[in-house]
């Protein structure tokens, strides 16, 4: 098997769907959806947010981190709709970003995005992500 059958495997392998992440990340991804269809609806999503990501803090560096994202991303991103169980690739994208940041990797955070995105946006994301990591993660372990 050559280097083109391993990354022909990378391609073919099937996306999570919500009821596989881990509760905390189908929250965020469930969010992000949700923020997206209020605005596209003229309404307000914090309500719903405050919900999904526990407070108003929370609530708030995640719009701005969906400002950032949208400011920056080189297309539009892609993402489910909110009764859709099956994950996009950009939601994964997404996830895979926030866990880079939890854990302060920050070599492999940038390797994730760094064809896509230049370094003064790569950075302002990383910073939004850490901001949002920080106010998510004092949520209650039982929420």
């Amino acid at each position: 098997m050559g280097i083109w059958s391993g990354n022909l495997a990378k391609l073919v392998t099937p996306l999570p769907d919500l009821l596989s992440l881990a509760g905390a990340e189908a929250r965020i991804i469930t969010a992000l959806r949700v923020a997206v269809m209020s605005q596209k609806c003229y309404r307000d999503a914090r309500p719903y947010l405050q919900d999904r990501l526990g407070s108003d803090l929370a609530v708030s560096r995640f719009l701005i981190l969906i400002e950032a994202i949208g400011g920056v991303w080189p297309e539009s991103v892609k993402i489910g709709r909110a009764c859709c169980p099956h994950t996009m690739p950009d939601e994964i994208l997404l996830i895979n970003m926030l866990r880079c940041v939890a854990q302060g990797d920050r070599p492999s955070f940038d390797r994730l995005i760094c064809e896509m995105i230049d370094p003064c946006g790569c950075n302002r994301i990383y910073l939004d992500m850490a901001n949002f990591v920080a106010a998510y993660g004092t949520r209650p372990v039982n929420s």
